[in-house]
Parts: structure tokens; sequence; C-alpha cells
């Protein structure tokens, strides 16, 4: 591209000097002192290399068992480490489900569960409102250890990792025993995946006790396997993961008729803000229980001792069936709306059913989520971020400053686009985590600043993607004067004019006087009054005005850095449709509709093109009455035509399709929000035949001639 942009013509660059001061930022109408703080997102990204390695530790292993020399044949590497995030999973279960007596132990090293556990736990906690609601809509061990462990000791785990191999530490023998005494399996797992290991599971027909189901089997039925199946040694029944899924909710529905403290997945907080709301979820609870009372004549009550005996009985009234489930909890939700089994089961019912449809006790499909976990994870390799020593380097200050800087303008832009899906970029998404993982910091404080809790849908179909980014990068660029990403992917549209719904007016008045504290203009000094102080001291409260002043600190110019601002694409979640062509005819001509994910993608790119080329247009144009070319534009067509070997984002099929779904059953047949459905071939949501009761469209996956 002729005329390349020079650095005198963008801001001036910030240099990677700490700031002295203490840092504040603006929220909506609030000023609060930093969310994130730079340890914290250094020993994230210190777990985070932890778990990369050890999942090349895992592979390497199954390499290595299956080599020539070795007796016992070995699995694929991508195959084997799915079977070891099960077990991973299983053994989180059985630590989190054990006794806890009395109040929950002070964090220290010997309460610390293995890297395994701990990378399950991770990856719970990036699901806020579903770890909040399985915390208390129960009084289980399973519950009282979810809330007693809502915050994560992200710095005590990092010291527990060598900062240059990223190994865990060997454990104290007072660590052991805890995990041990309380899940009652070994502190340390095995890095070696065979076919012959075995998983010990109760059948959730007769209840009896079957110690030897494998975890892989020739069939691929095995535990750690997508179509798992097995033949219970008691009753001699088939079951599956779905089966047990229905039995948790069997047993659920008795413990509620049995006087206990018990609420239905889904139904305890509120969809729009995630505030607990016990008063609708007594309704929608009784409802339920009211609807299948009247469909199978149970009596209201059950005596404590009969709750295993009648959880079975409601069980088998309902054949194990999640579909069957489906519509008597549709019929008690909705009573006036007729449910028939062709049709898509309600938003609200579809995620309902998704919490009951997979064995443990978590409302989620965890094995799924750390998988898609693994993405994000490879992105930060890929930034160089996960490198021994980076998080010490001059480097790494001025950028992951930057990326709490932006993730907090992101948090600003929530409290003018609150009806909006907003998209991350890779360096917010990583701050995003991290506050995350203090779970009842990170609720308390979005209630009060935003108005609602986030949560973090990472599974969201590509089209849903591509328009949330744009719009994000849209609303950004109006608010904040600079461009959202300058990766080297889609240069922005042309500037919108700025909109009083996102921009306050300059005649609002600011309580406040904010100045630069540093070279990295986005840390701020706060003259106020001490009445807008908070009792606690760290929030004040101000009418904010949004300045026409570029907020040119949250913009990464350095090119080694471009790359942090890429779409965070790891909720990218769906295989590859394929192309539907459709025939019709108008008049006497025939049409033919082309659509699917394919043209998709292939749009997403030739929009990228003819912006380009726009710009390239308006910077050659001799036109003296010509608006000029915003540099920022210039910069971003620059650097897309100049990266070639740039992928441009949420245009490639191999992203879609992932390397998981050949071994765990995913699907791209449920709307957008019904995070968790993404299963198994016997689950709502988890099939990939069109049928209307999973949630798809007739004909989704099918040629339409």
């Amino acid at each position: 591209m002729s005329d390349r942009i020079s650095h005198d013509q963008l801001p001036p660059h910030y240099d990677a000097e700490l700031p002295s001061e203490p840092l504040m930022f603006s929220i909506g109408s609030f000023i609060t002192p930093p969310l994130v703080n730079f340890t914290e997102v250094q020993a994230h990204l210190k777990l985070l290399s932890a778990f990369n390695k050890l999942k090349d530790d895992i592979q390497r292993s199954a390499v290595a068992t299956s080599g020539p020399d070795q007796s016992e044949p070995g699995l694929d590497p991508e195959r084997a480490w799915v079977v070891f995030v099960n077990q991973a999973a299983h053994r989180f279960d059985k630590f989190m489900s054990g006794k806890l007596a009395g109040e929950f132990p002070r964090w220290s090293e010997e309460t610390i569960p293995p890297l395994d556990v701990i990378m399950v736990w991770h990856t719970y906690l990036l699901n806020p409102r579903t770890y909040y609601d399985d915390s208390i809509r129960r009084t289980t061990p399973f519950a009282r250890r979810l809330a007693a462990m809502e915050t994560m000791p992200v710095s005590l785990i990092a010291s527990l990792i060598d900062p240059v191999t990223f190994e865990p530490a060997m454990p104290s023998y007072q660590r052991e025993s805890y995990f041990e005494t309380t899940s009652g399996l070994p502190f340390m797992y095995s890095q070696e995946i065979t076919t012959n290991g075995v998983v010990s599971l109760t059948c959730p027909c007769c209840n009896a006790f079957n110690s030897t189901v494998p975890w892989v089997t020739s069939e691929g039925k095995g535990f750690g396997e997508p179509n798992f199946e097995h033949t219970c040694e008691e009753c001699s029944r088939t079951f599956t993961r779905s089966m047990m899924g229905v039995r948790k909710f069997c047993e659920e529905f008795t413990r509620r008729r049995a006087g206990r403290r018990v609420y239905f997945a889904e139904t305890i907080l509120d969809p729009m803000t995630g505030k607990q709301e016990t008063m609708l979820a007594d309704m929608l609870t009784i409802r339920i229980i009211r609807r299948i009372h009247a469909v199978f004549k149970i009596p209201k009550g059950c005596e404590q001792d009969n709750i295993v005996s009648e959880s079975m009985g409601l069980a088998k009234a309902l054949n194990w069936s999640t579909q069957e489930l489906s519509v008597y909890i549709h019929q008690g939700i909705r009573p006036r709306k007729k449910a028939h089994t062709y049709d898509a089961p309600l938003p609200r019912v579809q995620r309902l059913i998704a919490a009951y449809s997979n064995a443990g006790y978590a409302s989620i499909d965890l094995v799924a989520a750390v998988l898609r976990q693994g993405s994000f994870i490879k992105k930060m390799k890929d930034l160089g971020w996960l490198e021994s020593g980076y998080c010490e380097s001059n480097n790494a200050q001025g950028s992951l400053f930057r990326a709490i800087a932006r993730y907090h303008a992101f948090l600003d832009l929530m409290t003018v686009k609150d009806h909006s899906f907003l998209v991350p970029t890779l360096d917010i998404d990583l701050v995003w985590h991290t506050h995350q993982l203090s779970g009842a910091f990170y609720r308390s404080e979005t209630l009060r600043l935003l108005k609602r809790t986030p949560n973090h849908d990472d599974t969201v179909q590509p089209v849903t993607l591509q328009g949330g980014f744009d719009a994000t990068a849209a609303a950004w660029k109006q608010r904040f004067g600079v461009p959202y990403s300058i990766c080297g992917c889609m240069p922005d549209d042309v500037a919108a004019p700025k909109s009083k719904s996102i921009i306050p007016s300059r005649g609002s008045k600011s309580s406040g006087e904010k100045k630069a504290g540093s070279k990295f203009g986005f840390f701020k000094k706060q003259k106020t009054p001490a009445s807008q102080v908070h009792s606690d001291g760290s929030t004040i409260r101000s009418e904010t005005t949004v300045s026409d002043t570029p907020r040119n600190e949250l913009i990464v110019e350095e090119p080694n850095e471009m790359d942090t601002t890429h779409p965070s694409e790891h909720n990218l979640y769906l295989q590859k449709v394929p192309i539907r062509l459709t025939f019709a005819t108008r008049g006497s001509e025939p049409v033919v509709t082309v659509g699917g994910v394919e043209t998709d993608l292939i749009a997403r790119e030739l929009a990228s093109k003819e912006r380009v080329a726009s710009i390239r247009q308006g910077l050659e144009s001799t036109n003296e009455k010509a608006a000029p070319v915003d540099p920022w534009r210039k910069l971003q067509a620059e650097r897309k035509s100049t990266r070639m070997d740039h992928r441009e984002a949420f245009t490639t099929p191999d992203q879609l399709a992932g390397v998981y779904h050949p071994y765990w059953g995913l699907n791209a047949a449920v709307p957008f929000g019904f995070y968790g459905a993404f299963k198994y071939s016997d689950a709502v949501g988890g099939c990939s035949n069109g049928c209307a009761s999973c949630g798809s469209a007739p004909g989704l996956f099918a040629f339409n001639a």
C-alpha cells in the first residue's frame, strides 16, 4: 500500500514504566481501583503454562506408550488427552463431594489439590453463573465445598509451580493426606493413559456398584469416550451418561419432597442479572414438581430413608430419558403452552435439561469445557505469554498493564451496551478470566458496577460471534476514539456519528477532576469530595464525562504485540456445517439460495478485502473535498495487506471443527446461549440429525432440494 503510515501520525508511544501512584479506572458512573492486578494476571499465566505443560506430557506419554517396544497398545495423543480430562473431572467430583466436617480450612499449601483437579476447578470458575448456581441451590457436601472454594488462591497455586519447567512442586505429606482423605483417591495422577484402566460407577437403574467400568474400549464406549455405554453387573441394563443425569434430577426431586433445601438447576438465578431470586426458584421448582406429581401420581412427602429407592422409581417411570423429562419440565414451567415432542424446547428448558444430561455433580459438562479452554491456552502460547521468564520481562509489564486497562474499558463499554453481545480480544479475555477466578469478588463488583454478572458463554455460533465482534469494535471506536483490534484482521468500517446513547453530552457535570498519573494514560488520579467515597474507601461515585479525546493508551502500537488484540475465538464452538442449497422458483426463473457456514466464512474474507480496497482508494483519491482517511484505519489496512500469514478471524473451517470433535460427539445443532448442551449422542442437544427434540431446526444438516 502506498503512503505507508509513520509513527508521527499516530499517538505517542507508552513505555513499560510502572506507575508509582494508585490506579483508578472509570466504569460507567463509577471510578474504581483495579479489579484485577498485575500479580494476579502474572500468576494466572504461570498456571496456564502448567496446564499447557501437563497436556504436552500426557500426549508425549501416549506416543511413547504406543511405540513398537510396548506390549500394550496406546492411544493417539488427542484421544489420550480427552480420556485424561475425563479422569480429571472424575477426580474433581470425588474431591469436591468428599465429607466436609465443620468449616473449610484456610487456604494453605496442604489444602491445594493436585494440578489435574485444579485444571477442572479453574474451568468451572470460568462459568461464573453455573458455578454460583451449583453452590447455592443445594446443601450437599459438593455445594458446600464449591461455596468455600469460590475464590481460587491463584498466587498461592502459582508458587507451587516451578517458574522454569512449569512442573508442579512435590507435595508435602500433609497436602497428599488432605486430598487422599477427602477424595479416597491417590494424590498423584497417572500420565500414562492405557486401555486397561477402570473406574467405579453406580448404576443409575439399580444403584448397584460397578467397580470395573473401563475408561477406554475398542468400540469407543468407555467412560472416557463420547459414546459411553456399560452393562450393569447387577441388573444387566445398559446405562449411559444421560441416564445418569436423569437419575441425578430424580434424586434432587425426591430430596425436595423429603423436605431438603433443593432448587433445580437454572432456576435460582435471574437470567438477566445473575442475581439470586429464591422466590422465582420456588415458583419454578414447585411447578415442575406439581406436574410430575400429577403425571405419575407421586405422593407429596417422602421419608428420608426412602430417597434412594423412590428416586430410582421415578427415573424408571421416566424411562431414564432426557426427552421425556424435557416435556414434563416444559409442561410444568409453561402449563399454558402446549408442548409436542417435535417442538424445540424453550431456552430455559434447554438449559435445565442440559444440566441433567451428564454424569457428575456439576450442571455443566466439565470435560467439554476444559477441552474448549485448551484453545484459549494455545492462543496464549502462540503469543509467547506462556514462555518461561516472560512475566518478569520488561515487555510483559507494559503488555499486561495495558491488557488490564483494556479490560476495565471493556467493562465500561458494557455499561452503555448492556443488551449487546460483546466479544473480547485475547488480552482482554485473559484479564476477564483472571477476574472470574475470584468468584465472589467478581460477582459482587460486577453487580455493583454493571447491575449484572456477565456470564462467560463459551459456546457461540460463528455468525453471532462475528456480528458481536463487529458491534463491539464499532462501539469501542465510538466511545474511546481508537480501534479495538489492530492485529491484521478486517479494518474498522467508516466511523458512525457519535450517539448520545454511547457518549454522554459535554454538558454533563463531573464531580472529580481526572489527571494522568503516569506515562500509561489509563492510570487516573481523582480529586473527589470525601462524601463520595464508599465506606470501604475502595470506590468513588462520579457523574463521569466521556471526553472526545481519543483514549490512545488503550491501543497497542508495537508490531510484536498486535496479535494480542486478535478476537478471542475459543468460544467459537461449532462443527463445520455443509453448504445448504435451496431451490425455488420466482415466476418462471429458478432461484438458488446458498447458505451455511462455508458461505459465511467466504463473505467475511471478501468484506475484509473490500474495506482494504476502499481505504486504499481513499488514500489515492485526488478529490480535495473527500474526507481524509482515519490514520487508524490506514494502519489497519496496511497491517491487513502486509501480514499475509495472519488469519482473518472467524474464517478458518478448522476453527469450527476443532480437534476434539471426533472424540467428544460435539455438534452445532444448538441455539445461541445453550451453553453446556454440546454433549453426547444420547442427550438433548447432543445429536446431529436435525431432530426438533434437541432444539435444532429440521433440515439443518441436510441438503434441501
